[in-house]
């Protein structure tokens, strides 16, 4: 009767134990894609915080940007930049979106989930600028 018993048992648990595992791998994938996407993120802000001016900052940023994220497990990522006057006293804020894919675990949690990260760095301000008018 006890390996009747352990058998029966195995064939409960284990689904279970599959359920689980699947679900800890998943949430590691998508903890670290948001880690990816908020370190891509950052770097952009700060790449565009200390650019000379604004054009060179929204390109320096979406560089840094595309440099980082393409480590992680990341599609579809975005990223929207604002360096508003470009003053001495202005801020960068970077805000960037990205979806990862874990259809492969999709009985546990949803196929494509969609993440967001915002950072806001303020602007060098030891760095010679032109003024703004």
């Amino acid at each position: 009767m006890s390996r009747a018993q352990a058998l029966l048992e195995l064939a409960v648990c284990a689904p279970v134990v599959m359920l689980l595992t699947l679900s800890a791998v998943a949430g590691a994938q998508v903890i670290d894609a948001h880690a990816g996407l908020d370190a891509a993120t950052n770097a952009a802000a700060a790449a565009a915080a200390r650019a000379p001016d604004a054009a060179s900052a929204e390109g320096a940023a979406r560089a840094r940007f595309r440099s980082i994220v393409g480590s992680y497990p990341l599609s579809s990522a975005y990223l929207s930049l604002s360096v508003g006057k470009f003053g001495r006293s202005d801020v960068v804020s970077a805000t960037a979106s990205g979806t990862v894919d874990v259809s492969w675990a999709a009985l546990v949690i949803p196929s494509r989930l969609t993440l967001e990260s915002h950072c806001t760095i303020p602007i060098e301000s030891w760095r010679s600028r032109p003024q703004a008018s």
